[in-house]
């Protein structure tokens, strides 16, 4: 199975500062991705603190829809929320009353309604959210490094910056 791991594409940020942006990127991006059984967004595939959720994700649409559209048919797409676009979870992980382990696998529909419309996206593959993480094989675990972010206790700066907005 050829997988192809992508980390902190912030699609929908308002600053415009997102990769695909860049046509030699997203050119490349998107011949990658034609031949890839599995793509694994590791993390802030979205932008979500520079405002509305709504108005990120109308942001992201086109991006999500280039990805989508470069994507074979039937290709397995896995989404790790990070510290970005924890959004995508954040439902699903308020209900949970148990611990978590490394790796749970939800569907988009029971992750949370952001993660449902992202997935719409992705009509042609099959998606499922990974939290906190997922085993790419049984020796590589892999998780984005900020998901413990938007659970920590401690007012950082980031954290009430991101509150005041």
């Amino acid at each position: 199975m050829r997988t192809l791991v992508l980390s902190d594409l912030h699609l929908g940020s308002s600053t415009g500062a997102d990769v695909l942006r860049d046509p030699r990127v997203s050119a490349r991006l998107e011949r990658e991705l034609a031949v890839t059984d599995r793509v694994v967004f590791l993390g802030d595939l979205l932008e979500l603190r520079h405002g509305p959720v709504s108005g990120a994700l109308d942001t992201a649409v086109p991006g999500l829809e280039r990805l989508a559209g470069a994507l074979p048919a039937g290709a397995e797409v896995v989404i790790v929320p990070g510290n970005h676009d924890h959004e995508l979870a954040r439902p699903w992980l308020d209900q949970r009353a148990q611990p978590l382990g490394l790796e749970h696998r939800i569907r988009p529909q029971t992750a949370s309604p952001l993660a449902r419309r992202v997935a719409s996206v992705f009509a042609d593959q099959s998606v499922t959210v990974a939290y906190p993480g997922l085993w790419l094989r049984d020796d590589v675990y892999a998780f984005h490094g900020h998901y413990l972010d938007v659970h920590t206790t401690v007012p950082t700066f980031e954290r009430l910056a991101a509150g005041a907005m």
